[in-house]
C-alpha cells in the first residue's frame, strides 16, 4: 500500500511538473535581457518596457479583454436561464435540451467558425463585433452551463420547497434561496467562459472584422514573423492576473458556502 501511494505521488508531481514547467520556463525568460532567451540569465524588466511602449499589442489585450468579459456576462445570463428553466421539463425533455446546450462542446472550433463566417457571407452581411460575439458564446456557454447544472443537482430542493410553504413568491426564493445558491457556481462558470474567450483564436480568426485584432492574433502574427519576448511579458501578465481571479473566485466560493449553511458543530 505504502509503495503504491509513492508511485501515485511521483506521478502526480511528474505530471505536474510536465505541464506547468513551459510556463515557468516562459514566466522566468520574460526577465531576461536576452532577445533570443539565451543563457546565462541575465535579470532585466526590459522586455515589460518594451511591452508598454508597444501599443498594437497593449489595443490588442484590451481588446481581447472586453470581448472576454461581455462573453462571460452573456454566458452567465444564458446559463442561468437555461439551467432554471430546464427544471421546469420534464425527463426526456430535459436530458433533449441539456445535450443540445452542450452540443458545441463535441464540434471542433474550426469547423463552428467556418460555419458562421459562411453563414455571413450567404446573408450578404459585413464582419463585425456582433458575430464574433456570438461565436464566442457559442463555444464558451457549454463551459457555464455544465458548471451551474452540477450546483444545481447539488441543490436540496427542500430549500425552495420550504421557502413556498412559509409564503414566500417565486421572485423572493429565487432572490433568497436559489440565486444565493448559485452565485458562486455563476462567477465560477463565467470566468471560465472569460478564458475560454479570452484564449479563442480560430473564431477571432474567422470573424473578427478588419482592423481589429485581438491578442491571440497579435501573438500567432507575432510569431510567423519573428518572435519577440514582449509575448512572454504579456504571457506573464495574463497568468499572473488569471491566478488572482482564480483566488478570487476560490474565496467567493467559499465564503458563499459558509454564508449560506454555516459551519458544522461538532
Amino acid at each position: 500500500m505504502k509503495k503504491s501511494g509513492i508511485i501515485s505521488k511521483a506521478f502526480v508531481i511528474f505530471a505536474l511538473i510536465y505541464l506547468y514547467t513551459p510556463i515557468v520556463v516562459l514566466m522566468v525568460m520574460s526577465f531576461n535581457s536576452s532577445r533570443y532567451n539565451q543563457m546565462p540569465f541575465d535579470f532585466s524588466f526590459k522586455w515589460y518596457q518594451d511591452l508598454f511602449q508597444n501599443n498594437v499589442l497593449i489595443q490588442a489585450a484590451i481588446n481581447s479583454i472586453w470581448i472576454a468579459a461581455v462573453t462571460g456576462v452573456i454566458c452567465v445570463i444564458l446559463a442561468t436561464l437555461l439551467v432554471l428553466g430546464s427544471q421546469a421539463l420534464s425527463g426526456r425533455l430535459k436530458n433533449s435540451v441539456q445535450t443540445f446546450m452542450l452540443m458545441p462542446l463535441t464540434i471542433p472550433w474550426l469547423i463552428i467558425g467556418l460555419s458562421i463566417l459562411l453563414m455571413i457571407r450567404a446573408l450578404d452581411f459585413e464582419k463585425n463585433l456582433f458575430f464574433v460575439l456570438a461565436g464566442h458564446t457559442v463555444i464558451s456557454l457549454p463551459y457555464s452551463v455544465l458548471v451551474l447544472q452540477a450546483r444545481m443537482q447539488s441543490m436540496d430542493p427542500a430549500l425552495e420547497e420550504a421557502s413556498a410553504s412559509l409564503g414566500a413568491n417565486v421572485m423572493t426564493t429565487f432572490r433568497r434561496i436559489t440565486l444565493p445558491v448559485l452565485a458562486p457556481a455563476m462567477v465560477a462558470g463565467g470566468f471560465l467562459s472569460f478564458m475560454i474567450s479570452f484564449d479563442n483564436f480560430v473564431l477571432s480568426y474567422f470573424l473578427m472584422p478588419s482592423g481589429f485584432s485581438t491578442l491571440p492574433i497579435e501573438i500567432q502574427s507575432s510569431i510567423k514573423f519573428g518572435f519577440t519576448p514582449e509575448i512572454n511579458a504579456v504571457s506573464t501578465i495574463i497568468i499572473g492576473i488569471s491566478l488572482l481571479c482564480l483566488a478570487i473566485v476560490g474565496l467567493i466560493m467559499g465564503s458563499s458556502i459558509k454564508s449560506l449553511f454555516g459551519k458544522k458543530e461538532v
